[in-house]
């Protein structure tokens, strides 16, 4: 796979722009692409294109660079490993003053069970929507400031749902800006899936995960996280929403590239309430704790980025490294529709770190726990170039 890459120069006034260690840039597609489309012949970002077996997004993001500086993740999390913070403060408030305190840990979930091995798409049916945030005043640019929420249904009435914020890399736009709502039948199939990073989100909420998307391809700072997250605080409050107390106060962050950037802004933008965030080859620093993954390949250009994070971290953290996988396949769409083993690999773990941290699934903690590289539940598999944990 031949890949154009951007110019040095294009890149450092990413970095800059950002304001992070290292942080997602968008490269080009070759013709050969499955996911879709240069846009503008060149250069720039690509955008979603419209779905079905053949389309899927354009474009992957490209990577962080390497030599992010350490930083990561830690306490809070699950029964398997992790204690909660008690309450919200600081820069996680938000506007209505601040988030309710994170819902309590429990012995096991409460959420329906799914495959144990996670290799199978998970026992909800997902429905995928879109709301514009723009009207918040809060969005650092004018667009779009729309978001695509990936909702678990039938939603659970004495079972809160927790809720993630996902960021996409550089250049990247969607999905529900191009995207008709609609349910999804299944989660194997390209039904929802014409966003580059959709496989993710629709895998996660078919796990009981209510995901908030947003379409921009700029969110390094981690604004966009934080809005999404208040917003669906706002909808849990709301007897007229369908969410209305439906909803975890246990929230985390996550996205690929420059979204991992602001993934691990965010949780510090957020507070304590931000408990779990999973990074598909990003880095960074992380200011505050929560329970923490890096999901990478041998061929990623942000390999090293993920590395250093993870060896950062101070509490529970994981680090796995698909042998091969690279930055703009292995970890999007083009993946996916390729039927590559290391990105259904990392798209089962960001469903089961979810299910482990923030639902308190005991199967799904036991993926991560019982040390590397041959005690924990995902180290049987063969394929990984580095498995490491610590703290779990």
């Amino acid at each position: 796979m031949t890949t154009h890459w951007t110019s040095w120069s294009i890149l450092v006034g990413i970095l800059a722009g950002c304001g992070s260690a290292a942080c997602g840039n968008q490269g080009n597609q070759p013709a050969s692409n499955p996911t879709g489309d240069d846009t503008s012949g060149g250069g720039g970002g690509n955008g979603s294109s419209g779905g079905g077996a053949g389309g899927g997004s354009g474009g992957a993001s490209s990577g962080a660079t390497p030599g992010g500086g350490p930083g990561g993740a830690s306490t809070g999390g699950s029964t398997g490993g992790s204690s909660g913070a008690s309450s919200s403060s600081g820069a996680g408030a938000s506007d209505a003053g601040g988030l309710p305190p994170p819902t309590p840990h429990m012995g096991d979930t409460c959420l329906k069970a799914g495959s144990a091995d996670f290799s199978q798409k998970g026992p909800y049916t997902v429905t995928k929507t879109s709301v514009d945030l723009g009207s918040t005043g809060e969005l650092p640019d004018a667009g779009p400031t729309t978001y695509a929420i990936f909702t678990p249904s039938p939603l659970e009435a004495d079972c809160p749902h927790p809720v993630v914020a996902w960021g996409n890399g550089t250049g990247v736009t969607g999905s529900s800006t191009n995207t008709p709502a609609g349910a999804c039948t299944g989660t194997t199939t390209l039904d929802c899936l014409s966003g580059t990073y959709d496989f993710y989100n629709v895998f996660a909420a078919s796990y009981g995960i209510v995901v908030i998307a947003s379409d921009n391809s700029n969110v390094g700072s981690g604004l966009y996280h934080k809005v999404a997250i208040d917003y669906m605080a706002k909808q849990n409050a709301d007897p007229s929403s369908p969410f209305y107390k439906k909803l975890s106060t246990r929230v985390g962050t996550s996205g690929h590239s420059q979204g991992g950037i602001g993934a691990t802004a965010g949780a510090d933008l957020i507070g304590p309430n931000c408990q779990a965030e999973v990074c598909i080859a990003g880095g960074g620093s992380v200011q505050k704790t929560n329970a923490f993954i890096c999901l990478t390949g041998s061929a990623d250009q942000a390999e090293a980025a993920c590395t250093a994070t993870y060896q950062g971290a101070p509490g529970p953290a994981f680090l796995a490294d698909w042998d091969g996988g690279d930055h703009f396949t292995t970890e999007t769409l083009a993946g996916y529709v390729a039927g590559q083993e290391g990105t259904h690999q990392l798209m089962h773990l960001y469903a089961a770190w979810f299910r482990c941290f923030l639902a308190d699934d005991q199967t799904a903690c036991k993926l991560f726990q019982g040390g590397t590289p041959s005690g924990c539940g995902i180290c049987k598999d063969p394929g990984w170039h580095v498995l490491a944990s610590k703290n779990l």
